[in-house]
């Protein structure tokens, strides 16, 4: 396995309250390891990605096997905090977006690239 460096996709509730800025991973990746803060308000998190830097950002989907889309989420929660593994597919240019605004501190995701 082959793993990049941690980063940090800061949620700076100034600046935007529910969308982190652009994080380059370094490099393309299958998958992405998040470690998710507790929060202020209740939200689920997802990922968006771009093709390039500061290019047009869209929300991550996985096609099911019934061929289905789903946008990848995380179950909404609070008060706790979690580690999250997430298929990317090969993108390198993301953001951490949350369906809720937060209130009080910034909110401080950790992000990391991996692939086999």
């Amino acid at each position: 396995m082959i793993h990049g460096e941690w980063k940090t996709a800061l949620i700076d509730i100034d600046v935007d309250a529910d969308l982190s800025p652009e994080v380059d991973l370094g490099r393309p990746y299958d998958t992405v390891v998040i470690v998710c803060p507790a929060l202020a308000v209740s939200a689920t998190v997802g990922l968006m990605v771009a093709e390039k830097s500061g290019g047009t950002y869209q929300d991550l989907y996985l096609v099911k096997s019934d061929g289905t889309n789903v946008q990848i989420l995380s179950s909404a929660y609070t008060a706790v905090v979690f580690t999250w593994v997430v298929p990317i597919g090969g993108f390198q240019f993301i953001k951490v977006k949350l369906s809720a605004d937060q209130t009080g501190a910034d909110k401080t995701f950790r992000v990391m690239g991996v692939r086999s």
